[in-house]
């Protein structure tokens, strides 16, 4: 039987230090059980505004739900709440951590550092990517074009290539007959940072529009936009910040044009 997801996101505890603590991480971890080993040391992304960690608490709260003492020593194995992936994947490559919560494209990449983990598919929730224009974007008809080519059939093509599920069953071919010089600025989540790179290239090439990228968590570029900072188009890894961005009307509606998987990681 499936278990709901959670509507309201909780904030991970943190039982085991805190990010700054020095001991290493020595546990066994092969499979999804092995998280619940007394003294496993567990890294996560902050779930405030990292979506990983989000996925990661909805895992937590699935399997607390499911299965209430193992739950409780897995949140007890909680050691940080990290600001990226990236800052998670980089404490289990040195062991500071015995396992850390990441996305199956960012594991894929470090693939040779780390041995990927499933987690059952009862308690996991599949995240989904969205790109929305900005009400403020001062080039929206180039926008509107990057958007359309992350959902065409070469921009998928791209995304499956960095481990991406395409979010987009028949996309067609990407058609643009005009070449401009204008510029776009593209706020993306961490998780983008390969893909997007290849994927501004591409779009360059057919298109002149020179991009230009700002990676971070999907919920700081929120509070950026938020704020009042110049982007054009807003790719996150969590639709709920988009609700939220477009609840204040200050997107449009998007698109999904990708999903990801949560997994585990552990040091090979």
């Amino acid at each position: 039987m499936r278990i709901l997801l959670p509507v309201l996101v909780t904030t991970l505890m943190l039982t085991a230090a805190c990010t700054q603590q020095t001991r290493t991480g020595s546990a066994e971890i092969e499979e999804f059980s092995d998280l619940y080993k007394n003294g496993t040391m567990i890294a996560v992304c902050d779930p405030t505004h990292c979506p990983a960690g989000r996925y990661a608490e909805m895992v937590v709260s699935n399997l607390e739900l499911a299965e209430p003492e193992q739950g409780r020593m897995l949140r007890a194995n909680i050691a940080t709440n990290d600001p990226n992936v990236r800052a998670v994947l980089d404490k289990v490559i040195t062991g500071e951590v015995d396992a850390g919560f990441v996305y199956l494209t960012d594991a894929i990449h470090e693939n040779s550092s780390v041995q990927i983990i499933e987690i059952p598919r009862e308690y996991t929730p599949l995240p989904q990517y969205g790109a929305s224009i900005t009400s403020y974007s001062e080039n929206p008809d180039s926008a509107r074009l990057f958007i359309r080519f992350l959902t065409s059939k070469e921009g998928q093509a791209l995304l499956q290539k960095y481990g991406f599920t395409p979010g987009i069953q028949l996309p067609e071919p990407f058609q643009n007959t005009n070449k401009t010089d204008e510029t776009l600025t593209v706020f993306a989540a961490s998780s983008l940072t390969e893909s997007f790179t290849d994927i501004a290239k591409e779009f360059e090439n057919k298109t002149g529009i020179k991009v230009t990228i700002g990676y971070a968590s999907s919920g700081i570029l929120r509070q950026k936009i938020e704020a009042g900072a110049p982007a054009d188009v807003y790719a996150t890894a969590s639709l709920r910040h988009s609700e939220i961005l477009m609840e204040q009307n200050l997107i449009e509606e998007e698109s999904v044009f990708a999903r990801n998987h949560l997994v585990v990681v552990s040091q090979r």
